[in-house]
């Protein structure tokens, strides 16, 4: 519905400067802090726009950029030409940007090339449908995975799957050096509290 109406845009907005304003906190503490990734949705088609807007909330606080990471959408209502500027411009503000769901779209290995992304996350789907009951993963999956894998770092970017369920999705992509896994393995989602308690026990 937000996405429809174009209310999107600003809950983007909002969620943006929650996050930056837990950090500042964090650090005005002296407590421990980890980066975090925030969703870019799909109705941004005005990178200077975007990444002005997006700035003017960032400088009220005083959050080095390093722990920030903006995951932008392969199937954005924007052009690759539109993701190609963001990134770029994000990039010279010292942010990092990830392809998130990578491969639920149109997706496009001559994209990769050209979006200067740091980051390629792959989508849940990849996993899901290739695991079976016993949470085995096919063989066959489990080779075209691995290409993957090997094909990022050919493209000099960062790996991370999401959908981890189970410890043997974890094992398989650590023995295959995917850098990074995301699911419910480690944790569901968090409210803010909770999340202060997961992350001072894991750091």
């Amino acid at each position: 519905l937000f996405e429809r109406n174009g209310f999107v845009t600003k809950l983007d907005y909002y969620v943006y400067e929650q996050v930056f304003k837990f950090l500042d906190y964090r650090i005005k503490q002296g407590k421990e802090i980890v980066p975090i990734s925030m969703n870019m949705s799909r109705c941004h088609n005005k990178p200077e726009q975007f990444v002005e807007e997006f700035l003017e909330i960032f400088h009220k606080y005083s959050v080095p950029p390093e722990y920030i990471q903006v995951e932008i959408l392969e199937t954005s209502k924007g052009s690759n030409e539109t993701l190609i500027e963001i990134a770029e411009l994000l990039h010279k503000e010292g942010f990092s940007v990830a392809m998130d769901d990578f491969g639920s779209g149109e997706s496009s290995l001559n994209m990769l090339s050209k979006v200067p992304i740091d980051v390629l996350k792959f989508d849940r789907d990849f996993l899901q449908s290739s695991t079976n009951e016993s949470g085995q993963i096919d063989s066959k999956a489990a080779g075209f995975i691995e290409i993957l894998i090997e094909l990022s770092k050919q493209l000099n970017k960062e790996t991370v799957f999401e959908g981890v369920e189970t410890q043997e999705q974890r094992d398989f992509l650590k023995n295959i050096q995917c850098d990074q896994a995301q699911g419910f393995f480690y944790s569901r989602p968090l409210i803010q509290e909770d999340f202060i308690k997961f992350m001072e026990m894991h750091i």
